[in-house]
């Protein structure tokens, strides 16, 4: 019978040492995506080269 329990000890040990691995795993994947989100996001225009005045164009006085 003692051999039943340390085996149960044994297994709620590695489960909840999986478990804890588990959380702090999570835990620092989320805290440094929350740190990345935090800057400053470029504009979608800012991708683009700027136009250049088509050459057919008058020139204005």
């Amino acid at each position: 019978m003692e051999s039943r329990e340390d085996k149960l000890i044994a297994l709620i040990g590695l489960l909840s040492a999986c478990l804890i691995t588990v959380v702090f795993l999570f835990a620092v994947t989320w805290l440094n995506d929350v740190r990345r989100s935090a800057q400053a996001v470029p504009e979608a225009q800012a991708c683009y080269a700027p136009v250049e005045p088509a050459a057919s164009a008058p020139a204005r006085p």
